[in-house]
């Protein structure tokens, strides 16, 4: 008894989610009728199907069946070539069995999801997050991570930058974030942090949001009690001397009322002289205005300069750094009203569109510039602008904001580029446009008044 198989073709190729299909032919080359049980062996037995899987043939005689390779969209189909086999088992005969092999070569495809593991993280000197990697494609994937850092506010470190996964299988990666200054008081600060994950063949990175929470050092209770005993014992120091005897200035008119001297007789005064010619007096000079004011001559008003005041740990100014007139002056927060230290760096004339419900803010230290987004990024900086559109209102979207009553006297300040809020990063570096937050949220609430 004998038989004799084929495959036609032996090599294939195909793709996760298609179907591909070899011929099986078997030919009985013995003397009696023989049944024959096609059965698919290997790794690829869980994504193969013999159709029909039972020949029964005559002596002599040949029959085919259809081998069908349908591999999933899952780590399971590995990618690249894997051999396969079909086994024919003869029912009367099955020590002679057998084993037609080929070889099936499953196409690539990459597929990744990413977690970042707390998305809020908390810590007053430093915090610790992680970064989930899961290779859900068929072949090994390289990531590499990067941390978008704020200005000097934070620091995202990963470690380490770049990890290989194999399919199937999930990859961590550690972050460390450290803020820029310590907090000493006044509650906690909220840091958003993203970080970048870059697959190795695709030009665009996947970007993970997440917040760090940063709480002050000493409550604020510790502060309140602490002025408390400074202004107690500021009064008892003032209590204290108004209180002292005074010894000393008793004895000294005791001793002029016993040693008392003759009064001498007063000389005669001299005749009345004409008195001298009062001058009239002269009034202060009353200095000019520092604000803008109307010139006389019927035309309106120019816009009054304000000053853009932040509702976080005590208001920070909105300034241009350093005082600054040249493009790209990144435009930051100061914690105090610095006045003209720097020319007028805190103040800003706001242009009011009617049109279109939007204004512009131009720099009082620095006419005719204007905060503006920097170009592909969220950074705030001062521009120059031209000069008809900043008087029509016919500027571009990144040079343009809207003004949102935020409710208590409050604002917020909107972009119309991204429709994103500024915010205030509590730093003197650089601030930024970050996703409005639905409710209050004090580094995007603003005061706008005419002075500090």
């Amino acid at each position: 008894m004998s038989m004799w198989t084929s495959l036609e073709p032996a090599a294939i190729t195909v793709d996760p989610g298609s179907v591909a299909r070899v011929r099986l032919r078997v030919r009985n080359t013995g003397d009696t009728v023989e049944e024959y049980r096609l059965r698919p062996a290997g790794t690829t037995a869980g994504w193969t199907r013999v159709e029909p899987d039972v020949l029964r043939l005559y002596p002599g005689a040949e029959g085919t069946a259809q081998v069908e390779f349908a591999p999933p969209r899952t780590p399971d189909a590995v990618a690249g070539p894997t051999p396969f086999g079909i086994r024919v088992e003869p029912a009367e005969h099955p020590e002679i069995r057998d084993v037609a092999e080929g070889q099936v070569t499953v196409g690539p495809f990459s597929e990744l999801r990413s977690e970042l593991v707390p998305l809020t993280v908390r810590g007053r000197w430093r915090a610790k997050a992680s970064v989930a990697v899961d290779n859900l494609g068929n072949q090994p994937l390289t990531v590499s991570l990067s941390g978008r850092e704020n200005g000097d506010a934070l620091t995202v470190e990963p470690d380490p930058t770049s990890i290989q996964v194999a399919p199937g299988r999930a990859g961590f990666v550690d972050l460390n974030i450290r803020p820029g200054a310590v907090s000493w008081v006044g509650g906690t600060t909220k840091h958003p942090f993203t970080v970048s994950l870059l697959r190795a063949g695709t030009p665009e990175p996947t970007e993970l949001r997440g917040t760090y929470l940063q709480p002050s050092v000493f409550p604020r209770w510790v502060m309140a009690v602490g002025s408390l005993l400074l202004a107690a014992l500021v009064a008892f120091v003032a209590l204290w001397l108004t209180a002292e005897p005074k010894v000393v200035s008793s004895a000294r008119e005791k001793a002029s009322q016993s040693h008392k001297l003759p009064e001498k007789q007063p000389k005669p005064s001299p005749p009345p002289s004409k008195p001298p010619e009062q001058k009239p007096e002269e009034k202060p000079e009353k200095k000019p205005d520092d604000k803008p004011a109307d010139n006389g001559g019927g035309e309106p008003q120019a816009p009054p300069a304000q000053t853009i005041r932040s509702n976080a740990n005590g208001g920070w100014y909105l300034q241009a750094n350093g005082g600054s007139q040249v493009d790209g002056t990144q435009i930051g927060q100061s914690p105090q009203w610095t006045g003209d230290q720097f020319g007028r760096n805190q103040w800003w004339i706001i242009h009011h569109y009617a049109e279109d419900n939007t204004v512009a803010l131009e720099s009082a230290s620095a006419p005719g510039s204007i905060a503006q987004l920097k170009p592909d990024t969220n950074e705030v900086e001062l521009w120059k602008a031209d000069p008809e559109q900043l008087k029509s209102g016919q500027l571009p979207p990144h040079q343009k904001w809207r003004l949102a009553d935020a409710g208590d006297g409050r604002t917020r300040i909107i972009n119309m580029r991204n429709q994103e809020c500024l915010t205030d990063l509590q730093n003197d570096k650089g601030s930024l446009s970050w996703k409005c937050t639905d409710g209050p949220y004090a580094p995007q609430d603003w005061k706008i008044a005419e002075g500090p």
